[in-house]
């Protein structure tokens, strides 16, 4: 089993880092969510990190997305690298948490 956390400070957000780290898919959800868009992206952010912290750092963060059900739970989906990583590490399940306030986003990712 293997675990990631991360935390960030949802002022240090911006457009510019969202147009980086996310799919168009992710994108969308996030621009969804106009009066809290800074938390959501802090919130991917640290989803991601969270998975960067498991399969290591030469993950392209577009290798990761952050996908959500009609509910709101989030899922990981894994791609190119970050998808043949987790594979050769003989890992077969990822499950994540995430939650934020106004200041501060977390995620937790766990992996088996």
């Amino acid at each position: 089993m293997k675990v990631g956390i991360d935390q960030e400070k949802i002022s240090r957000m911006s457009q510019k880092l969202l147009d980086k780290i996310a799919t168009e898919q992710e994108k969308e959800y996030v621009y969804s969510f106009k009066k809290n868009f800074k938390q959501h992206i802090a919130s991917l952010w640290t989803a991601k990190e969270a998975v960067i912290k498991i399969l290591g750092k030469n993950i392209g963060f577009l290798d990761i997305e952050i996908i959500h059900d009609i509910y709101g739970k989030p899922f990981v989906k894994l791609l190119g690298e970050a998808k043949t990583i987790f594979e050769n590490a003989g890992l077969s399940e990822i499950d994540i948490s995430i939650t934020h306030t106004d200041e501060i986003a977390t995620a937790v990712v766990i992996a088996k």
